[in-house]
């Protein structure tokens, strides 16, 4: 018995000083040396401080890109495409007050005295989109949606971009087909099921948004509220068209529409354009106003009915 005892206390101090020497050893594994440990903290600020600047460049990258997207905006104001314009007038002075330079002094005190160039710019260019869209329908024969509705689309592009804002529109213009549909069987009156529509078609924006946030998708989080709600207000002429015609004829309007916004889009977004309508408003605006008479007092047939009734003139 004793014997036992004895081989049991052996056994429990050789196994005690195992546990002893195998947690010492671990120890010692574990706690690193003082020149270890400052390696490691000049490893980790190394490591930190490049992830800092790599990420510091990425936000720079993407405040830069944003920022020329916005000096690119006409609409937009406060952008610098303000003052590259009021820098190209006074790279061409003119001359004394005269007849024919009224609006060329009033609208360079205009924006000495701080209203935007843009606006200016804006407000000369709109009459000319509108007379090409009425030129477009008139002579051509591209029928769309009105003068109105791609004049303001073609702003709202300048604004978006032309992709994104053909994804906007079309992603809008169903959405907004969808919700007649679904409120179709309500038989609501007719104030509500608008209000109803701009509840979802506002919703599938919101969606669409957050998704693109989701895939960071910098064309669309860039976005300001002006065309977005341009291209949601819209929709609801295009849907109340829709129903009066059949569907081929509504799907045809609804491309020549975009068409005529995106050719308009792109001519406003012409900074050589924008620089001839700002320095010489006079000239431009003399020219839309005899441009529309002409084309008024045409009364013939338009080139796509040319093409249309070729083969009747023919006989």
């Amino acid at each position: 018995m004793k014997r036992i005892s004895t081989i049991l206390s052996l056994f429990t101090l050789c196994f005690g000083t195992f546990l002893l020497s195998t947690s010492l050893i671990q120890a010692q594994v574990a706690t690193p040396t003082l020149t270890e440990i400052e390696l490691t903290q000049v490893e980790s600020t190394g490591s930190a401080t490049s992830t800092e600047s790599a990420e510091a460049s990425a936000a720079a990258v993407l405040e830069a890109e944003l920022q020329e997207k916005k000096d690119a905006d006409i609409t937009t104001p406060a952008s610098k495409e303000k003052s590259k314009l009021a820098a190209y007038l006074d790279e061409h002075p003119i001359g004394p007050l005269a007849w024919h330079n009224v609006l060329q002094h009033a609208t360079r005190n205009a924006i000495n005295n701080g209203l935007s160039a843009n606006i200016i710019v804006l407000l000369i260019l709109f009459p000319i989109i509108a007379s090409i869209i009425a030129t477009s329908r008139h002579i051509i024969g591209l029928q769309g949606f009105g003068v109105y509705i791609p004049a303001v689309l073609s702003v709202a592009f300048v604004s978006t971009g032309i992709l994104p804002g053909l994804i906007i529109f079309l992603i809008v213009l169903l959405a907004s087909i969808g919700m007649r549909v679904l409120l179709r069987h309500a038989k609501l009156q007719y104030l509500p099921r608008t209000a109803m529509m701009l509840w979802g078609v506002s919703l599938v924006t919101l969606a669409l948004l957050l998704l693109a946030s989701f895939f960071n998708v910098q064309s669309f989080l860039s976005l300001s509220i002006f065309p977005l709600l341009i291209i949601i207000l819209l929709t609801e002429n295009f849907t109340e068209t829709q129903l009066k015609v059949s569907k081929e004829k509504a799907f045809n309007l609804t491309v020549e529409t975009i068409i005529l916004a995106v050719l308009c889009s792109l001519l406003v977004s012409s900074e050589t354009v924008q620089q001839a309508v700002l320095l010489h408003p006079e000239v431009t605006i003399l020219l839309v106003a005899v441009a529309n008479f002409v084309v008024g007092r045409y009364t013939g047939l338009r080139l796509l009915e040319f093409v249309r009734f070729r083969s009747i003139m023919e006989k």
